[in-house]
């Protein structure tokens, strides 16, 4: 695009931005055309904002020499991608430069042997998959979004989607990560990088870590065969009990989805989804696998149905399958053409404690009915995460205080039952509210320090994530010299630093959840002992080395040890190194992209960030 005459007033009154417009030139295309402005300001919601000014990158080796010239000339930058998010997480000013990166969309390279695949981030998720299916493979991650939503999205957010319960969110798939950050330096981030997990850490970080310029993604085979089952069910508990079953069984679906009565009879008045229209919720589940797979893991799937549903409907074809999940699919359209003022949700809880949420959710719509007209839910309970989805008159003049109320007491609700604030959307600007119910002064220190190491003059995504600053957050000075000397590859191991502490050592077992907490100074013999006895296996906990703790198996992890300790990690509780403060990052459920995943810190990092005290990890049932 070519460099156009300025046409926004607030573009021109910004003597920085004149100044990086007029050095920027050769990097890109520029415009401050107020209708294109508009337009890339604001994403698939509506939610955004007017920029000083917007750049389009001729190319991914442009990143760099434009994040140094915003650093020299102090220019916030807010980079854009298929402006997806749900989450207010791009918000351009007058005081900002809109980088847009949609037009890095070239897919680099398919390596079909290896499974890979080397992308810009701008490839849409939809595409890539398109350009995989003819050599019968794909890329997980499957965001109802998948038509908007680019792989580096994908990345910063951590996008998960209802198959993620069986093959992972993104965090799962990304090999490896080209970034740039805010002051123009470049970096590598790979999944297989020893020491702390700093890709882990980019990952989720919503735009305001560093400007991501080429993604290696895994790929998989897509499976032979997919079935899909729905069961109805006279009530959530018995929906959600049944669930637990499914997953206590050892079977693992490839998605198991959730639509409560509001979420079916809300549908239903924009297409006739087939749905039981009696029913209190429906559960969808996916099996796949080859054919002999298939057929075992249905046969168990539909007996669990059996027990508690009113209704089972079995697909076992394409268009049987396609019928079955228009109505969950198509649910985000159905939103937007509601007409309806709404605002949709997203917390994730233990699995074992849905029943609790759903309830708790419809008793707030309850309380709210003056001012709201329903609240539905729909989600991946496989993973416990849910979507409540508030609708509302626009002119009723009682419907914003009733919402927030009602955001309030649904986010107090999921943290009550152990759960996060956000398992997939990201927190952005819409629930930098509640980070301060969601983690302590220390947690939000530790997570301002990560910011800072990144990007020092906090020139990245501003106003993203972080809440303001609180006098109750104590200096976190080591912590962050910790996170710039990983960044800068000059980390040096303190032999003397303790990689446990409080002498924990207790074992529990989440069979509903299929969560496994344990004390960082558990042996490994003794962990693997508990696991035997309750018929499950943990792939962080090793069957070798049986006298070392898991904390020091968790410090300390090289190799493909340390690959099978990031892939299970859940949760861990730490001591923060300065004044060795007790934290908390992560919990007991599957999804969780609240701040910045300052646990995967720990991984590998010989105690330099603080002590292990108990670590939550993924189980599963043995075959």
């Amino acid at each position: 695009m070519t460099t156009q005459t300025p046409q926004n007033p607030t573009a021109a009154a910004d003597p920085a931005i004149e100044k990086f417009a007029a050095a920027v030139g050769a990097h890109g295309g520029l415009t401050t055309d107020e209708r294109v402005l508009t337009e890339r300001g604001h994403d698939y919601w509506g939610v955004g904002g007017l920029a000083g000014l917007l750049l389009r990158p001729h190319g991914r080796d442009d990143i760099a020499p434009i994040m140094r010239l915003a650093a020299e000339h102090h220019v916030a930058i807010v980079p854009r991608g298929g402006a997806s998010n749900c989450s207010g997480g791009m918000m351009p000013t007058a005081a900002r430069v809109l980088l847009d990166l949609s037009g890095l969309d070239r897919i680099l390279d398919v390596d079909v042997e290896t499974r890979r695949a080397r992308v810009e981030p701008g490839v849409v998720n939809s595409d890539l998959q398109a350009a995989l299916a003819p050599h019968g493979l794909c890329f997980s991650p499957d965001p109802v979004s998948a038509h908007l939503a680019t792989v580096g999205g994908n990345l910063i957010e951590n996008a998960g989607g209802p198959h993620a319960l069986k093959y992972g969110v993104t965090f799962n798939h990304i090999l490896s990560a080209d970034v740039v950050l805010p002051d123009g330096s470049t970096r590598t981030f790979a999944a297989d990088d020893e020491g702390p997990d700093l890709l882990g850490v980019v990952i989720g970080s919503e735009g305001t870590l560093a400007i991501v310029t080429e993604v290696t993604v895994a790929l998989r085979p897509v499976a032979a065969v997919t079935h899909s089952l729905m069961g109805a069910f006279a009530s959530a508990r018995e929906a959600a009990d049944t669930i637990a079953a499914v997953i206590a069984s050892g079977v693992v679906p490839s998605a198991v989805e959730w639509l409560d009565r509001a979420g079916i009879a809300g549908l239903q008045q924009f297409y006739d989804t087939g749905y039981p229209l009696d029913a209190d919720s429906i559960v969808l589940v996916d099996v796949d696998g080859t054919a002999a797979e298939v057929s075992h893991d249905q046969a168990i799937v539909e007996g669990v149905l059996r027990e508690r549903a009113t209704e089972v409907r079995v697909a076992e074809n394409d268009d049987d399958r396609a019928a079955l999940w228009y109505g969950r699919l198509n649910a985000p359209n159905s939103v937007v053409q509601s007409g309806k003022g709404f605002f949709i949700g997203d917390v994730t809880v233990p699995r074992d404690r849905i029943p609790d949420m759903q309830e708790a959710i419809q008793a707030t719509a309850a309380r709210h009915s003056d001012g709201l007209l329903f609240i539905a839910v729909c989600g991946h309970a496989g993973d416990g995460d849910l979507h409540p989805t508030t609708f509302y008159d626009r002119d009723n003049p009682l419907a914003a205080s009733s919402l927030e109320a009602a955001n309030n007491e649904i986010i107090e609700a999921a943290l009550g039952l152990g759960g996060t604030i956000t398992g997939e959307h990201g927190v952005g600007t819409e629930k930098i509210q509640f980070m301060t119910k969601r983690f302590t002064p220390v947690e939000i220190a530790a997570q301002r320090s990560i910011k800072k190491a990144f990007d020092p003059e906090g020139l990245l995504n501003p106003g993203i994530m972080l809440p303001d600053p609180s006098p109750d957050e104590p200096a976190t000075a080591g912590f962050g010299a910790a996170v710039r000397a990983a960044l800068t590859g000059t980390l040096t191991p303190d032999p003397d630093a303790p990689l446990t502490g409080d002498g924990n050592t207790d074992v529990t077992v989440n069979l509903g959840n299929l969560s496994l907490v344990v004390g960082a100074e558990a042996t490994v013999e003794a962990v693997n002992r508990y696991l035997d006895a309750h018929g499950v296996t943990c792939a962080a906990v090793p069957a070798t080395g049986t006298a070392r703790t898991i904390g020091e198996v968790v410090a300390t992890a090289t190799g493909a040890e340390r690959d099978r300790v990031r892939h299970a990690l859940l949760g861990a509780d730490v001591t923060v190194v300065d004044g060795n403060r007790p934290a908390r990052f992560g919990a007991e459920t599957m999804k969780d992209v609240a701040g910045y995943d300052t646990k995967r810190l720990y991984v590998s990092a010989h105690g330099a960030f603080g002590a292990l005290v108990a670590l939550i990890f993924k189980i599963s049932v043995k075959a």
